[in-house]
């Protein structure tokens, strides 16, 4: 009796073995975790992937004025007025920087800034820019003195060199301009700057200006020297313009 109990109980317990056995994975053969099953939205559809935005080289444009230009710029585009010199006034257009800042100068009126302007540098370049689509010789003037105020910026010079220089091609306007752009330059060159009139001397001859007219264009040129040393006198007694350069 004792040895057919014994009997029994082994085999329960080599069953229950076999059991367990084949209820245990292997070592090396652990099931793979479950993927969750993708979450519905409320309308019922899975959720796609977020794509990509594609990349491009371009930047995106719009048109402007008639212009193409980028979006992405820091800049507003303006329509504006460059005098030639001959009676003859152009359209050009140029590109504001676009600044949070403001300066106690913009607010100023007109005729605020022109009496300023007498002895204070910063409001003859305001009012000069102001003005230049108005009245371009007023314009000239003002930022003339705005450099004979304060000699050590030629910001204003160069500023009107920018305006001369955007107007480009073979017209008669053109030329004008181009001649506009040396007189300019060479005045900057005579207060000390670095600028370079060599590519402009190039552009004079390539459009046919003669060695005489470049001549008479360093006449306009003293015209200018003359008129910083005379409002340099004016107000401050002295002058830092040379005999020589007149």
């Amino acid at each position: 009796m004792n040895t057919k109990l014994t009997l029994l109980l082994l085999g329960v317990i080599a069953a229950c073995a076999v059991a367990v056995r084949l209820l245990l994975p292997e070592a090396g053969n652990a099931p793979t975790p479950a993927v969750p099953e993708p979450v519905a939205t409320e309308s019922g559809g899975e959720l796609a992937p977020v794509p990509e935005p594609a990349a491009s080289d371009d930047p995106e444009t719009e048109i402007v004025l008639g212009l193409e230009v980028r979006k992405d710029r820091n800049c507003t585009v303006e329509r504006h007025y460059v005098d030639l010199g001959n009676g003859t006034v152009t359209e050009a257009y140029r590109c504001v920087p676009v600044s949070p800042l403001t300066d106690e100068y913009d607010h100023y009126s007109n005729e605020q800034l022109r009496v300023l302007s007498y002895s204070d540098a910063k409001a003859a370049s305001v009012l000069g820019k102001r003005l230049v689509e108005l009245s371009p010789r007023r314009a000239e003037a003002l930022l003339l003195r705005a450099v004979a105020l304060q000699p050590d910026n030629l910001d204003p010079v160069m500023w009107l060199v920018a305006q001369a220089h955007s107007l480009r091609g073979e017209s008669q306007a053109a030329q004008t301009a181009r001649a506009y752009t040396y007189v300019l330059t060479r005045t900057a060159q005579a207060l000390g700057s670095d600028a370079d009139v060599g590519w402009i001397l190039a552009d004079l001859q390539l459009a046919g200006f003669s060695p005489e007219d470049v001549a008479r264009l360093e006449g306009e040129v003293r015209k200018n020297l003359r008129r910083i040393r005379d409002i340099q006198l004016e107000v401050f007694g002295e002058t830092t313009i040379d005999e020589v350069q007149l």
